[in-house]
């Protein structure tokens, strides 16, 4: 939810609130969509993201648990789930945002743009790390403080709410990446402190070995001596917990904390409904030096110091009018529930014991009930505010700052700035918002007593409480989603009959990439509702408007299984649905795919399916994109693991394999190049062959070219160097990430009939898109990759044949397809004439050979070459 402004106060006064802290040998919660985007950023200095670095991605979540691992830490993740009512209305703004960066298409500006597919890869890394984690119905902050009291453990995240939970909290940005091995006495005062080098063997780490140490505190013999010494490796982090912010510094009672946050302000309340409120209260002398966001901190906490909780919560809802007065009365209530609640689901389902006694906790109307008897029953005398000494320090300098700049507030994703405080402004393109929303989602709600304020009441009855819960979702529905083994989109689609398309990397001006989708995911709706007697054939389609860079709600009709179809959660795997999407998709031999199929390997069989539903549907997906695919499929399942060692940087590479990659093209030239199209078929034993028998030599020598393509090129536009991307080449790979996407969510409720898919084993956006923009314009694909990229690895190229080939018999309309042509001020800008390499000639990594005689400038037998993709190379042959 975040409180604004709260992470940039914590951290300007870290020396108050956060203490030094050793994590080692405990437990620990984690914030699992926290910190996937958080380990996302990290992975963005590793490779280029553009979408989709899922291969990077994945090697860094499986690092950090690692790390986690050598200090003994066990994590518990636990993920968000579907969004409530009270959250849509950031969304969309976030929606927004997001429109708006891709509109100049500038590859600075998107590349923070979160892929499609980055949780599903989340999740498949903490599988392989061997992480306990459970999705949960909607929003995870609650359950993760409530688990992380139960524990009695600290939560790992990077939430302001977290600094006004009753929890020990770890901020993200505090945590070390290095392991530290720490050697001391019983008593501490003798130690010696190490870092610990983590690319070691485990015995190599349990004996102790590999431990550089920078520092020294006592007597060294005491530590190095044959006494008793401990010794325990930890990462530095920084510790905070709510006693920090109570007391002593400020005196504020734990009680007063849910209105502590509802007064800041969060992402469910705009912060001018309070105006009123702050214009009233009394505060004394502000130093107006602190910048805006810190001086209203220090403003309620003085505040809130001065009245009890009834006296505050009846001053601060007088002070509210007109229906604003329900809205703050809900986040106040929702605030008490929040910190009430110790019913803990994930306690029972990772089958951990309760290590705190707790009291019964109070029911949600215990709790409403209670605190309506608190508020009447206070004097009016209570009720009276003192008069404002010095409102205007606070108000009128606040507005000035915020004519200067709003973007200084937080380093959250959930509080980052105070731009998200006027919504309703910034949401000028949805002027039928608050029309549309009530529509969105199916609530359920109950009359609210009234409660009296003299003659006026303070809260009327016509408040509507929204219960957000998972009690009707079907049992079988509910254990694959706590398990997270399909996306978080499902709870919307079941809850609340709603799909919010967060758009990807695309073209604004085209329609949206999901919509190639739209069939598979009208099949997933449909399989969802199967459980529910209202057959409902209708959901709310939320997007980016076209044209314009709003956001707007469309209805999809007629969602329903195909006639004579039917899903029976208890008779799965059902590939009857699965066939029957792609036979209604225009797939001519639908019934032979899907037979042959069944012999491709089975981590690539839903793969090509995808490529296949794509390439028929999409008319923009001509042969190159195929290709691209493919080299990208060789690139990660075979080359990159013959190679163990994922070095993406071309100058260490290429610097660190210098010789032994000239002797190898020596030695492998005359073989090679003799290789042609293998009539062979696409199934597991052929590719077998290919994972055992490429050698490390021809990995090598295909990876020194595509090395190339992880990383992005500036190209001189108009002299000038310049970072940017091709509208209509991404918009297309948008809609090939939508449908694996859809499929990745239909495939579990199916009862997987194939294996789901393992996007960081397949697909790399950017590397992808480099690929194809380098061959889009060829005249011989395949000549192309036999000649230049597989050149010294036959069994590489044969790889290629054999699977686009595969891909051709389905889709056979492919041959006839061209690349579009530019048009508009795009050609003008950024012309694309047909340029063929001469692949023969061009020396890609030998800079370091200038010297030298280049031999492949000749054919193996000595006749001169004729390169089909230069229409130029037979002039080389007349002299």
């Amino acid at each position: 939810m975040g409180v604004r402004g709260l992470t940039t106060f914590i951290e300007k006064n870290a020396a108050v609130y956060l203490k030094p802290h050793e994590l080692h040998d405990t437990n620990l919660v984690i914030d699992g969509d926290n910190l996937c985007v958080q380990l996302f950023k990290r992975s963005q200095k590793v490779g280029f993201a553009l979408g989709g670095n899922y291969d990077a991605y994945y090697r860094t979540v499986v690092d950090f648990f690692d790390m986690l691992q050598l200090v003994n830490v066990v994590p518990y993740v636990l993920l968000d789930g579907g969004y409530e009512s009270r959250k849509i209305a950031i969304v969309r703004y976030r929606m927004q945002q997001r429109i708006l960066k891709m509109k100049g298409f500038h590859v600075p500006a998107i590349n923070s743009a979160t892929p499609p597919m980055l949780r599903e890869v989340f999740v498949d890394a903490m599988r392989e790390s061997g992480v306990a984690f459970m999705r949960c119905a909607f929003e995870a902050d609650d359950e993760v403080a409530i688990l992380a009291r139960k524990l009695g453990c600290p939560v790992l995240s990077y939430d302001s709410d977290f600094y006004i939970h009753d929890v020990q909290y770890i901020p993200y940005v505090t945590l070390s990446s290095k392991v530290y091995r720490k050697v001391s006495d019983r008593e501490g005062e003798n130690f010696k402190v190490g870092i610990v080098e983590r690319k070691q063997t485990k015995k190599a780490r349990q004996r102790g070995d590999g431990v550089r140490y920078i520092a020294q505190c006592g007597d060294q013999d005491v530590v190095e001596g044959e006494g008793e010494v401990e010794t325990y490796s930890y990462l530095d982090c920084c510790l905070y917990n709510i006693d920090n912010l109570t007391g002593p510094h400020d005196q504020l009672g734990k009680e007063m904390i849910p209105l502590f946050a509802v007064l800041l302000g969060n992402d469910y309340i705009e912060r001018n409904v309070l105006r009123a409120f702050y214009e009233a209260i009394s505060t004394g002398r502000v130093n107006r030096k602190i910048n805006q966001q810190e001086r209203r901190l220090k403003v309620i906490l003085k505040w809130l110091q001065n009245h009890t909780f009834e006296s505050a919560t009846r001053a601060i809802i007088r002070h509210i009018k007109g229906e604003q007065k329900q809205q703050v009365y809900r986040q106040i209530l929702t605030a008490i529930r929040g910190y009430n609640c110790e019913d803990c689901v994930a306690l029972h389902y990772f089958g951990l014991q309760d290590q705190t006694e707790q009291e019964t906790p109070l029911e949600d109307d215990e709790i409403e009930k209670d605190l309506q008897t608190r508020l009447g029953a206070i004097d009016e005398g209570e009720e009276t505010m003192e008069e404002t000494v010095d409102e205007a320090s606070f108000l009128d300098s606040e507005e000035e700052e915020e004519k200067e700049s709003t973007s200084n507030e937080g380093q959250n994703e959930k509080s980052k700035d105070d731009q998200e405080d006027e919504l309703s402004r910034h949401n000028s393109c949805d002027e039928e918002h608050d029309k549309d929303e009530n529509d969105l989602l199916q609530e359920e709600s109950d009359a609210e007593e009234i409660i009296m304020d003299g003659h006026e009441p303070l809260i009327g009855p016509e408040l509507k409480r929204n219960k957000f819960t998972d009690r009707n979702w079907p049992d079988w529905f509910k254990r694959i989603y706590s398990a997270a083994q399909v996306p978080r989109f499902l709870a919307d689609l079941i809850h609340s009959n709603l799909y919010i398309n967060y758009p990807q990397i695309e073209d604004v001006k085209r329609q949206d990439s999901n919509r190639l989708s739209g069939p598979i995911l009208r099949t997933v709706f449909a399989i969802l509702k199967t459980s529910f007697k209202v057959k409902t054939t209708e959901f709310k389609y939320v997007t980016r408007r076209v044209p314009g860079t709003g956001v707007v709600n469309a209805t999809v009709t007629d969602a329903c299984l195909p006639a004579g179809v039917e899903y029976d959660p208890a008779k799965l795997p059902n590939v009857t649905i699965l066939r029957k999407l792609f036979e209604d998709a225009g797939i001519e031999k639908c019934d032979e795919l899907f037979e042959t199929i069944r012999s491709v390997p089975s981590n690539l069989r839903l793969y090509f399916l995808a490529i296949i539903y794509w390439a028929k549907n999409c008319p923009d997906v001509n042969l190159a994109y195929v290709h691209a695919l493919v080299v990208c499929i060789l690139q990660l399942q075979i080359v990159d693991k013959a190679l163990k060692s994922l070095n993406r940087n071309v100058d260490q590479f290429r610097q660190a394999h210098r010789e032994y990659l000239e002797q190898q093209r020596q030695t492998s030239k005359t073989s090679e190049q003799s290789a042609g199209k293998p009539d062979v078929a696409f199934n597991r034993t052929f590719y077998n062959k290919l994972a055992s028998g490429t050698s490390r030599a021809s990995a090598l020598l295909a990876y020194d070219h595509l090395i190339q393509h992880f990383s992005y090129k500036e190209e001189e536009v108009r002299g000038r160097r310049k970072m940017w991307i091709e509208a209509g080449t991404m918009h297309t790979l948008a809609s090939f990430q939508s449908v694996c996407f859809n499929l990745y969510a239909l495939t579990p409720l199916l009862g997987y009939p194939v294996e789901n898919l393992r996007m960081h084993e397949l697909y790399n956006t950017l590397f992808v898109y480099n690929v194809y923009e380098g061959m889009k314009n060829l005249a011989d694909l395949g000549e192309y990759e036999r000649t230049v990229i597989f050149r010294h690895s036959a069994t590489l190229y044969a790889a290629v044949c054999v699977m686009v080939r595969f891909v051709e018999t389905y889709v056979p309309e492919l041959k006839g397809r061209t690349v579009r042509a530019k048009t508009g001020k795009a050609a003008k800008r950024k012309e694309q004439p047909v340029v063929h390499v001469q692949p023969i000639t061009v020396r890609p990594a030998n800079d370091w050979d200038e010297g030298k005689k280049d031999e492949s400038s000749e054919s193996d037998d000595g006749e001169g070459y004729v390169d089909v993709n230069n229409k130029f190379s037979q002039l080389l042959l007349a002299g």
